[in-house]
């Protein structure tokens, strides 16, 4: 018998409170014509205003994790509410757009400790039996955000009844985050590791630092024409990231707290999850530049937008909840979950290559790109956490989200800057299809891993 009667009502308050996460994601991306508009804002500026958020949730989220396994997750994922809530209304109330911008670390600093508790707690609070399906419902609200980001985003901008517009893309996150307080208070232990150590600043400090200087040339590389300090500030963030590691190993050896347990990344099989995880995630590409041919070439409003994402975001949703009722091999699963993103990917750009504007073929090719989203994104995150210890979930939890969005930072960079690049060149519609054609291709790359980890590891 379970010893956690609650979990399922807990899960519900942690997979809503993690559903804000990605949502706030979708939705400012929508908001950003209405920002720009308010606080005469420059495009740098409006970069900054999404890349400050996930550039400090992808630095953070690792200390995340282990502030949970150290702490308590109920302690951790309450306090990141809290931050999320302040931010959020700091957000919506800025005078000008550069407190909006330091407004948005801050929110970024919230998501970070959401996530991770996520995961860590279900290794927790629910059996073997159980964690499938608990895993899949978690998955799923990555495509419920979708769906709903562009949507209500859409939705909130074109209200009229306010005098408010882009500022209740920000103030939709505060009933959220108080019902996710409560009903957390309520329903959850505050589980975390039996043997408390310190934290080690040291090690967080080296980590933030190298992720910053891996992440900031790829986002901004494209508006200083990839100049040779771009370069350099690359090579000194990975060289940074190896000092890490070895601080991290030291540190185990002498006995010392460590941010991250060296140890997981000696583990083949969970580092080959972990490229897998961080490739799939470069369809973040998808969600920066199909709102942008929709809107600059094809003149559509936001709802329209928002309407045009549907297919891909409602399979989304629907894959995960799929996943718990097929009892199907991981390995098979993963194949299935590429496959569909391959086909359906190659087939939006044919699609769109020959008739410019969607159809209902291209509804059909982003619904099952979406459906193999939505199938991989569990089986990765089941796969992944089962091979670590329970007393290492939280650690674990954390490498698995900054996978995901350090995947979703660099493919929508890199994705972005191939779109951006070929329009002037190509026009819109073959630039479109070759920003998803190169989806495709690291699809590609996600099959051939798959295959290396057949090799290493066994359901």
């Amino acid at each position: 018998m379970n010893t956690y009667p609650k979990r399922w009502q807990a899960l519900s308050y942690l997979t809503a409170g993690a559903f804000l996460s990605p949502l706030d994601y979708f939705i400012v991306n929508m908001a950003l014509p209405s920002i720009k508009k308010a606080f005469n804002a420059s495009d740098h500026q409006l970069q900054l205003v999404v890349a400050i958020y996930g550039l400090t949730y992808a630095a953070l989220v690792v200390c995340g994790g282990r502030l949970g396994d150290l702490y308590g997750r109920k302690k951790i994922f309450i306090l990141g509410l809290y931050l999320f809530l302040l931010s959020s209304l700091a957000c919506a109330f800025s005078p000008d757009i550069t407190f909006l911008i330091i407004a948005r670390l801050f929110q970024g600093v919230g998501a970070s400790f959401l996530a991770p508790q996520v995961l860590a707690s279900i290794r927790v609070l629910f059996n073997s039996n159980e964690q499938p399906k608990a895993v899949s419902l978690f998955g799923s609200v990555f495509g419920l955000a979708s769906v709903a980001g562009q949507l209500l985003g859409g939705f909130l901008l074109n209200l009229h009844w306010t005098t408010l517009s882009w500022e209740m893309v920000f103030l939709v996150n505060v009933p959220v985050t108080i019902l996710c307080i409560i009903g957390i208070h309520f329903t959850m232990d505050n589980n975390r590791e039996e043997t408390k150590q310190n934290i080690d600043f040291t090690g967080a400090f080296l980590l933030i630092i190298s992720l910053l200087m891996l992440i900031c040339p790829i986002i901004f590389g494209r508006k200083y024409h990839w100049a040779w300090w771009i370069s350099m500030i690359l090579l000194s963030g990975i060289l940074l990231l190896m000092i890490f590691y070895r601080y991290e190993v030291k540190s185990l050896r002498k006995n010392k707290p460590v941010l991250m347990d060296p140890t997981l990344l000696q583990s083949r099989p969970f580092v080959l999850c972990l490229l897998i995880i961080f490739f799939y995630n470069f369809t973040a590409g998808l969600f920066i530049c199909y709102p942008y041919y929709l809107q600059q070439f094809l003149h559509q409003n936001p709802i329209e937008t928002g309407l045009a994402i549907i297919p891909y975001g409602i399979a989304f949703f629907l894959g995960p909840l799929l996943v718990s009722r097929i009892k199907l091999s991981s390995h098979f699963m993963i194949y299935v979950g590429l496959g569909l993103l391959i086909t359906g990917f190659s087939l939006t750009s044919l699609l769109i290559y020959g008739q410019e504007k969607p159809s209902f073929g291209t509804d059909i090719s982003l619904f099952l790109a979406g459906l193999g989203h939505g199938i991989i994104m569990p089986v990765m995150m089941r796969k992944a956490i089962a091979l670590i210890s329970k007393e290492k979930a939280g650690q674990a939890s954390g490498l698995i989200s900054i996978s995901i969005q350090i995947g979703s930072v660099t493919g929508g960079t890199i994705i972005g800057t191939a779109f951006f690049s070929a329009i002037e060149y190509w026009g819109f519609p073959k630039a479109f299809a070759l920003a998803v054609l190169m989806i495709v291709a690291v699809q590609i790359i996600g099959i051939f891993i798959n295959k290396t980890l057949l090799k290493y590891s066994k359901d």
